[in-house]
């Protein structure tokens, strides 16, 4: 069976191989000439022949072929007009003797090309479709990578005017909230009557007066000890006698540890 294939695809080849040799005439125009006479005598010899219709299926116009000689598009447009009349004819002539004209479904027909020859242009044309359908998906993602970018870039946008708006509103709710704790302090003031009576001050703890009577209570430390005209007239706490000698002689008062310091001494004298 495969051998019976391939000697009817190698006549096939040789078949369309001749054929193309007859239409090459050797680079020259071929020339077509027409015998109307036997034409005729053709044409009279079919109408003449005792054979049923079916068999040679031949149609004659009567109406004539009106056309200009000059008019190329003119002239095919009859040409085809009184075909399509001529089949339509021969296809109700058919319908009335009850012959089929109808190509049935399960009509083999040999190609002029080779099974070979369709295999290659079908995968030709497979191969030009699936790069038409890569090139038309590579150009539909960029689209939608660049249309993605701006609903990104947007969305960013968005995201940052909701921030602001949403830090300008408890900015707006912090005014607005102290300003009415300010309102309401004001109001509890004027209805106790004693809005211009100063707040108490704080009570302090033994610890804290303890160190303020011994270090001070804090306050401007800064030009403390500098100058005044009220501190310069103040001689209160002049000494004449300070700095001169006779003030060597004279005993310090006692404090509470050199009193200490002293009954220590003493201790150790007496036990001596």
């Amino acid at each position: 069976m495969a051998t019976d294939d391939d000697g009817l695809e190698a006549e096939l080849e040789e078949e369309e191989a001749e054929l193309e040799r007859r239409a090459l005439t050797g680079g020259k125009a071929r020339t077509l000439t027409s015998d109307a006479s036997t034409l005729e005598r053709l044409a009279a010899s079919l109408a003449s022949s005792e054979l049923p219709w079916v068999e040679h299926l031949t149609l004659t116009s009567s109406a004539p072929l009106v056309a200009s000689s000059t008019e190329d598009l003119e002239r095919e447009v009859a040409i085809y007009s009184m075909t399509l009349d001529m089949a339509r004819e021969g296809r109700r002539k058919l319908l009335a003797i009850g012959e089929p004209f109808r190509r049935p479904d399960d009509f083999f027909c040999e190609m002029l090309k080779s099974d070979t020859h369709m295999a290659k242009v079908k995968d030709e044309l497979i191969f030009q479709q699936k790069k038409m359908d890569a090139f038309d998906q590579r150009k539909a993602k960029q689209h939608q990578l660049k249309f993605a970018k701006a609903v990104q870039a947007e969305k960013v946008k968005v995201r940052a005017a909701k921030r602001k708006a949403d830090a300008k509103d408890v900015d707006d709710f912090r005014k607005t909230s102290q300003g009415k704790k300010r309102e309401l302090l004001q109001g509890d003031k004027d209805d106790d009557g004693d809005g211009d009576r100063p707040a108490p001050a704080a009570r302090k703890s033994k610890k804290r007066v303890a160190s303020d009577k011994k270090w001070g209570f804090g306050g401007k430390k800064k030009d403390a000890k500098r100058n005044d005209p009220k501190s310069i007239d103040d001689m209160s706490s002049f000494d004449p006698q300070r700095g001169k000698a006779n003030a060597r002689n004279r005993k310090r008062p006692a404090t509470a540890s050199s009193s200490k310091k002293n009954g220590q001494q003493q201790q150790k004298r007496r036990r001596r």
